[in-house]
């Protein structure tokens, strides 16, 4: 069997569609159907369900996923171990928004400086979707928000920045009162992400949660209606927001809230694999 085939399986099932994974692969749409066709003759049984321009996986392969997944990453690693100084191969970093822009272009001039054999991957995402595909061995490491739960063993975790929590509005209208946390539309960060969660839970006590307007996991489109006057935000001050002065203005919460903190996550195992060691010492000099 060839890793290839099952590389283009795991690309269809992540973009929806043959079409999808034949531009994130570089091949024509008839190539990734035959590797799949291949992998259907193979395993005797349908992968994909098809649907005009889409694809769906069957049961048969959401149950193969798993070991598809760890035996790219095997052959991956194999390469990677091969490869000048280790140095080399595939590898695969998630981001939370706010990171792709701050801390990602220091990643990718590292790389370009020191080890340009390496395919670099990024994959943006929320914390609980990169933290999901850390686990299902999708990416190698993470830049998310620290998860509110101990972390399991089997990851290894380092922090990269703290940001407290700053109430904003757009800088015409000057600092948030009381009674403009009573009255006016709130912009809520997502309750349900990790850095949204302690934001929610300060509005509901502090604030008026039936004035909130709409809620988001994006950072930079809430600033942007923030700052457009539509109402007052409640955000973690991660530097892109704090250059945001003049625009902005930023009134510290009472009582205060528990920072957010930025962390870097991977697996324990491969803390020592050397392309991730010149990643983690690129983004803790950062």
């Amino acid at each position: 069997m060839d890793i290839r085939f099952l590389e283009s399986l795991v690309a269809v099932v992540e973009g929806g569609s043959i079409s999808a994974a034949a531009r994130g692969q570089g091949l024509t749409a008839t190539a990734v159907s035959q590797r799949i066709r291949a992998l259907e003759v193979v395993f005797g049984a349908d992968l994909l369900i098809r649907s005009g321009h889409a694809a769906v996986p069957t049961k048969a392969c959401l149950n193969l996923l798993p070991r598809a997944r760890d035996l790219i990453f095997e052959a991956a690693m194999l390469k990677r171990d091969f490869g000048k100084d280790a140095l080399s191969g595939p590898f695969r970093i998630g981001a939370i928004e706010t990171a792709l822009s701050e801390l990602i272009p220091s990643v990718v001039k590292t790389i370009s400086d020191n080890a340009p054999d390496c395919q670099l991957s990024i994959k943006p995402g929320t914390s609980i979707q990169l933290y999901e595909m850390l686990e299902n061995g999708q990416i190698d490491l993470a830049i998310i928000v620290v998860p509110p739960f101990a972390i399991p063993k089997a990851f290894c975790l380092d922090k990269l920045a703290v940001q407290p929590y700053v109430l904003i509005q757009s800088i015409d209208n000057g600092p948030v009162t009381r009674d403009r946390l009573i009255s006016e539309p709130i912009i809520l960060y997502d309750r349900k992400s990790w850095g949204g969660a302690p934001a929610w839970k300060w509005v509901t006590e502090y604030a008026n949660p039936q004035n909130i307007m709409c809620d988001l996991d994006g950072l930079r489109t809430i600033a942007a209606m923030v700052e457009s006057g539509l109402g007052i935000a409640l955000l973690p001050s991660w530097p892109e927001l704090l250059d945001s002065k003049a625009k902005l203005s930023f009134t510290a919460p009472v009582p205060p809230i528990s920072d957010r903190n930025i962390v870097l996550l991977g697996k324990a195992a491969e803390k020592h694999d050397p392309l991730c060691g010149l990643i983690r010492k690129c983004l803790l000099q950062h």
